[in-house]
Parts: C-alpha cells; structure tokens; sequence
C-alpha cells in the first residue's frame, strides 16, 4: 500500500546517503553477497565495479539483494495503491465470515465454526503473502509465512482486547447499587 511504497522510499534514500557517503565499503558488501551466490572474486568485483559507475542502478541492486526489497517505482499511483489495498482488505476481511455465511447455523457448533475460521483466515493470509512475494524478492513461502504470523498476531491481539473490553463491561454491568446510586459493597 501507500505505507509500504513510503518505506521504499525512506529506504531508497538511506541506500543512497550510504552510496555517497561510503561507496568503496557499500561495494565491498555487494561483492561479498555477489559471492555468496555462487560468483568468483574476480567476476563479482567486475560486476560490482561496472554497476557502481550508475548511482540509481547499483542502489537498486543494493535494495534488491542487501535489503530483500524493490525499488519504488516512480509510477506508482497512490489511488492505484488504495484501491488494491481496499479490495484486499474487502477480499481477506470476509473470510472469516464465509462459514457463518454459507454453513447451516445448526449444522456445526460455535467452536467448530470458529476454529474452521481461523483455520481459513490463516490460509487466506499465507496466500495474500505468497502473491505479496510477487512484487519482492522474498520467496513466496517466506512471504506467505510472514503475513500469516503477522495477520494471526494482530488478530489475537484485537480478538484479546476485545475480550478484556467485553470483561470490563461485563464486571461494571454486574455491580448492584441502591436506588439513590450509591453502591451495595460486596
């Protein structure tokens, strides 16, 4: 989304003031990742040398295989970018409605349908990760991984708070008090 494009581009920046502040040590990295990929010494060093001539080009590449991301693009439209996160949101948000939606309310008890839920949600969020690997570098598994552990926290979390709100209100609406307002002790 627009956040996402945002942090590409703080990103894009830091790897630039790196490059001009710091060239030969941001050259030496690359060729020791060149390498680590399976190039020679000598065929890294020549690769790394020829790239460093283009500023935006080796930055690219720095973003690309020191930091796992792709370089923002200039064309990117940020109504492009809200429009594609509302449908994900509209397309992820209702999965875990489609049990209650489509599944016989008397068929299957209330745990039931909500374990198969969250069985279905964590599987729509490993797959929107795994397309998100699309528009990265990150292997799609990887990818799907990471948003499936980030989905399945964030909605433990909501789905915690939700619960202690619930308990505060609950606890609240349970206190006796007399008929001038003041209240009964325990």
């Amino acid at each position: 989304g627009i956040n996402a494009e945002y942090g590409k581009q703080w990103y894009q920046r830091r790897v630039r003031g790196e490059f001009d502040n710091y060239k030969a040590g941001e050259e030496a990295e690359m060729i020791e990742i060149f390498k680590a990929r399976g190039m020679t010494q000598e065929d890294a060093e020549i690769v790394i040398r020829t790239t460093a001539k283009y500023r935006d080009v080796f930055c690219n590449e720095m973003m690309i295989h020191e930091l796992g991301l792709t370089p923002p693009d200039d064309e990117t439209s940020p109504i492009k970018n809200g429009i594609m996160t509302f449908i994900s949101f509209i397309i992820c948000g209702i999965v875990p409605l489609l049990i209650y939606m489509f599944v016989d309310v008397h068929s299957k008890s209330d745990d039931t349908k909500f374990y198969i839920s969250i069985g279905m949600t964590a599987a729509a969020l490993f797959i929107l990760g795994a397309i998100k690997s699309m528009a990265s570098y990150m292997s799609w598994w990887k990818s799907g991984l990471s948003i499936m552990i980030l989905g399945c926290i964030a909605a433990g979390t909501a789905y915690g708070m939700s619960a202690l709100v619930e308990h505060a209100v609950a606890s609240r609406n349970s206190t006796t008090f007399c008929n001038n307002g003041s209240r009964i002790p325990d």
